[in-house]
């Protein structure tokens, strides 16, 4: 391994994360919290981009232009944004386990490939110091985050802002993580490995169980939301009016009804503000998801996991996903 290769390494309770983790650690953990603040956190890939969009809108009387011209990322920023920029760059079988140890790399972003100087600017900003640019961001701030509850500003439970926090079935998530993580962090094994790796806590992020019952575990407390993805394909309209009573701004069904239909599958997969294309194609290339035939928005649907994954492979989640909720009332 060189100087510059790294494996991810486990902070909190399994939470896999760069080294370079520890120079923010204690920053997060400390972050000044204010009562306005409004927070989206998840586990990657249960929708969390599409429930931040739906949280932003509420929390902005429906700033549908806006939402279409400037990046997510700057809307409603990554707090950990910092550090999430690492690409795998090998892999080295480990017989007992017949599994890959996976190396990495640090990314970076050419910021002068993005599509105007100021957002040039504010992205260098956010990914050279993203607790600084949370910090200034006016109130009320929209931050996300896909941390551990653990690793979260303590102040979070103390000051109580509004969270909401959205989990998925992990066989979906699992499909979508390996699609994800293909492109964001060039990790190429097989989709039955990814799978292994994904139950053994191996991936970025690291163990989802830990990430789920940190927030399950206080879903009674008043400040946070618990949402599952299921319900919000399912229903849309009534999950995106929950959310807004959740945030003590109401809404009717036309304009709840407005946000179901710009947030769209359709929609956000076209929209640059929210589709990370800005990103893959300042650094693979312009038009990178059709070339590559894959996109950061996917499918967006429930069940997936039955178009990929074998019989073998479902039974072996069952029984993972039983043996981690055994004796709780979490389900899926």
């Amino acid at each position: 391994m060189t100087e510059t290769e790294f494996s991810l390494e486990s902070f909190g309770r399994k939470c896999l994360l760069p080294p370079a983790y520890k120079e923010i650690e204690q920053k997060v953990i400390d972050t000044a919290i204010y009562k306005d603040d409004v927070w989206t956190v998840s586990y990657p890939r249960t929708g969390s981009t599409w429930c931040q969009e739906i949280v932003w809108l509420i929390g902005n009387d429906l700033d549908f232009e806006k939402a279409k011209t400037v990046l997510q990322q700057l809307r409603a920023p990554l707090i950990e944004t910092s550090i999430v920029m690492f690409d795998c760059v090998d892999q080295k079988i480990i017989p007992i386990k017949d599994q890959p140890e996976l190396k990495y790399k640090r990314g970076f972003l050419p910021y002068s490939s993005m599509p105007d100087s100021n957002t040039s600017k504010s992205l260098y900003q956010l990914f050279s110091d993203s607790l600084s640019f949370v910090e200034n961001m006016p109130s009320p701030r929209f931050i996300k985050s896909h941390l551990s509850l653990e690793l979260l500003p303590k102040k979070l439970f103390t000051v109580k802002p509004k969270v909401i926090y959205i989990m998925r079935n992990p066989k979906d998530l699992c499909v979508s993580y390996y699609y994800h993580c293909k492109i964001y962090h060039k990790i190429n094994v097989d989709f039955e490995i990814f799978c292994e790796l994904f139950m053994n806590d191996a991936l970025p992020i690291g163990s989802i169980f830990n990430h789920y019952f940190g927030f399950w575990n206080r879903r009674h407390d008043e400040n946070i939301l618990i949402l599952r993805y299921e319900d919000l394909k399912t229903d849309t309209r009534e999950t995106i009016k929950k959310i807004a009573i959740f945030m003590e701004k109401p809404l009717n069904d036309e304009d709840a009804d407005a946000i179901s239909e710009f947030l769209s599958f359709h929609n956000m997969r076209k929209n640059k503000a929210c589709n990370l294309q800005v990103f893959f194609d300042a650094i693979q290339g312009d038009d990178f998801y059709s070339k590559a035939g894959i996109h950061f928005i996917r499918k967006g649907i429930v069940g997936d996991h039955k178009n990929i994954m074998t019989e073998e492979m479902i039974k072996k989640f069952d029984k993972w996903i039983q043996d981690n909720i055994c004796g709780t009332d979490l389900w899926f």
